[in-house]
């Protein structure tokens, strides 16, 4: 296939992996960076393992097959929250950044910021576990405050500090990640013609596609991944600190009783970082697709300057949508409540410009092309078919009129795992196939177990997640650990999709183990992937 592109690798990048002849500096940056993310992978997948017995026994629970204490049942669900969500999905996907932009030509240039970022979410998500498991936390993964003061006697105002300060280490590695990514990403790699720190800036953010004449690069292409990576790196800095700033405010009040702080301020703290850290997940997993999708399609991906547009519009709007959370916090025909409706319905709708650009150009990167199909790639379509899914339903929740029905109920938690499993988590997947084998140097998984896996994954998720949504629709309230005897019947039944879901989880762990258990062997092919056909 010809094209009237300049010949390039993959999303614009730079072949490392395709010659290991490099210079000694650079070659020990890509062994340091693999091993580094090799390890982020190994961790990530064992708190999914944690977290997802977590939420098994919640769904137990629930369908009266185990008996457990009220505040046991809530405790194992703020540890399952953050376990699946923050350190799962969120971790995972910070570590593969690293090697996305190393792919893409980006070495990293400090390996300081990526170790703090690995040991203090490590240490964040172990005093998690303690405080929860242990301590009687329960106050649930967001903790809405006063809530987490008026524990009725399940756990003190000591557990309630030592889980916010476990939360904010979770907060400072998420800080230290945003840095590291803006400090790689901002750097001589981008090629500046004018190698100055503005236009570096205006590189790094797409100023490139926009306006070619100004922000040339000697590259020729700009390396898409690079674009939602910045933006999240610089969006999530912001969002994290008034978050940082709420669990300062509560560790305060756990050693000082007399000091307390508004409602309101701290719901506002909350979802200024609450609402974004979807988006911790949702750009890194764009940068993942925009990398991968192009290697299998055997072309560059069909992109431009609306693709620059929309995460320009990200970049701002991310910012301002958390507020939508707050409808319910005032009453029918509020002032407040009105003006809410009338600014953060308009602001959401416009975050679903990033996300229907990316499924746009994915799709027609893979349209009419030599798609090469293997258990990598059929992951992240099934990944990328979720990723619509769910934005849509995310439309849904963001529309007020729809608050008094669906608000507080399982529509909310099947949304959450839609988009969250079935979206970043079929990505993740895709993504393990896909990297594994060149991180470890190992033949590729067995593509029969690699279907069987996918199958079992989609079609017990998702019967998990259409019980939940149907039970919302319903009226099921969700965060209760006993739901009313209506709702029973569809509980029971989601757990025959769980056990699919955990038997398609299995088949991946047998299929790991024969992977990486097999000699290495130098076959470049196994370490590159398809190459960009030109």
């Amino acid at each position: 296939m010809t094209t009237a592109h300049p010949p390039v690798p993959p999303a614009g990048g730079l072949p490392y992996d395709a010659d290991f002849a490099l210079d000694p500096p650079l070659a020990l940056t890509q062994t340091r960076t693999r091993r580094l993310v090799l390890r982020w992978i190994w961790t990530s997948t064992a708190f999914l393992g944690i977290a997802g017995v977590l939420g098994l026994l919640l769904r137990l629970g629930q369908a009266e097959f185990i008996s457990l204490d009220g505040n046991l049942w809530y405790a194992i669900m703020t540890a399952h929250g953050l376990g699946a969500f923050i350190a799962w999905a969120g971790f995972f996907l910070m570590g593969i950044s690293w090697w996305v932009l190393f792919k893409c030509g980006f070495p990293i240039r400090s390996f300081i910021l990526p170790e703090l970022t690995y040991w203090t979410m490590v240490i964040g998500v172990l005093g998690i576990v303690v405080t929860t498991l242990l301590g009687g936390f329960g106050g649930s993964w967001v903790f809405l405050y006063p809530l987490a003061f008026n524990s009725s006697g399940q756990w003190s105002d000591l557990v309630t500090g030592v889980f916010s300060a476990s939360v904010l280490l979770a907060g400072v590695s998420i800080l230290a990640y945003c840095a590291g990514v803006l400090h790689t990403v901002i750097s001589p790699a981008l090629k500046a013609e004018k190698d100055t720190l503005g236009q570096r800036i205006g590189l790094a953010f797409g100023f490139g596609l926009l306006w070619p004449s100004r922000f040339k690069t000697k590259r020729g292409v700009e390396p898409y991944p690079v674009l939602p990576l910045a933006v999240n790196a610089l969006d999530m800095f912001l969002a994290t600190l008034p978050f940082a700033l709420l669990l300062v405010f509560q560790i305060i009040q756990s050693a000082d009783s007399g000091f307390s702080i508004n409602t309101l301020l701290a719901g506002n703290l909350l979802w200024a970082f609450g609402h974004p850290v979807v988006y911790l997940l949702l750009f890194p997993a764009a940068a993942t697709y925009y990398y991968l999708i192009p290697r299998y399609a055997g072309r560059p991906l069909v992109a431009g300057r609306a693709v620059a547009v929309s995460w320009l519009i990200a970049l701002t709007f991310n910012l301002f949508v958390w507020a939508h959370h707050l409808y319910m916090n005032y009453p029918d025909g509020n002032d407040v409540q009105e003006t809410l409706g009338t600014i953060m319905q308009p602001t959401t709708y416009a975050l679903v410009l990033p996300s229907a650009m990316s499924l746009f150009s994915l799709a027609a990167t893979i349209w009419r092309s030599d798609f090469q199909w293997n258990a990598a790639s059929k992951f992240l379509i099934a990944g990328a078919i979720s990723w619509l899914v769910a934005g849509l339903q995310g439309i849904i929740n963001a529309t007020s009129a729809f608050q008094d029905t669906l608000h507080n109920t399982l529509w909310v938690v099947g949304h959450f795992h839609n988009m969250a499993f079935l979206n970043m988590g079929l990505l993740i997947f895709g993504a393990m196939y896909a990297f594994l084998p060149e991180l470890t140097g190992r033949p590729h998984f067995n593509e029969r177990l690699g279907s069987w896996h996918l199958w079992g994954t989609v079609i017990g998720a998702y019967g998990w997640v259409v019980c939940q949504m149907w039970q919302g629709l319903d009226g099921a309230p969700r965060r209760w650990s006993r739901l009313p005897e209506t709702y029973m019947d569809l509980t029971r039944l989601s757990l025959v999709f769980l056990a699919i879901l955990v038997i398609a989880q299995i088949i991946f762990l047998v299929n790991l183990y024969t992977t990486l258990r097999r000699s290495p062997f130098d076959d470049p092919s196994v370490r590159q992937g398809p190459e960009v056909k030109q």
